[in-house]
C-alpha cells in the first residue's frame, strides 16, 4: 500500500499547479487542513519553494490572506564552444 500525501504534500502540490496566481486561506485550507495550514505553509518553504503573503481588507471590514506561489527560473543552457 502506497504511502498517502501528508497535508503538506497536498499543499505543496497545489501551489506547484497554480503558480503565480493569489490563493486565498479558506482555499488553502481544504488542502493544508483547517487547523493547520499556515504552519504547513512554513514547512512548505523549507522545502524551497517560494511563497509571499499579502492581506487585504475589504469593505465589510473582513481582511483576507493570500498567497502566491513563486515557482523558480527555468535554468539557461549553456553552449559549450
Amino acid at each position: 500500500m502506497a504511502n498517502k500525501p501528508t497535508y503538506t504534500d497536498r499543499l505543496q502540490s497545489y501551489f506547484e499547479s497554480h503558480p503565480e496566481q493569489w490563493i486565498d486561506g479558506l482555499t488553502l485550507s481544504e488542502h493544508g487542513g483547517a487547523y493547520g495550514w499556515r504552519s504547513r505553509i512554513s514547512d512548505v518553504r523549507k522545502r524551497g519553494l517560494t511563497i509571499v503573503n499579502r492581506q487585504r481588507s475589504l469593505a465589510s471590514g473582513r481582511v483576507v490572506s493570500e498567497y502566491w506561489y513563486l515557482p523558480p527560473e527555468p535554468e539557461t543552457p549553456r553552449t559549450l564552444f
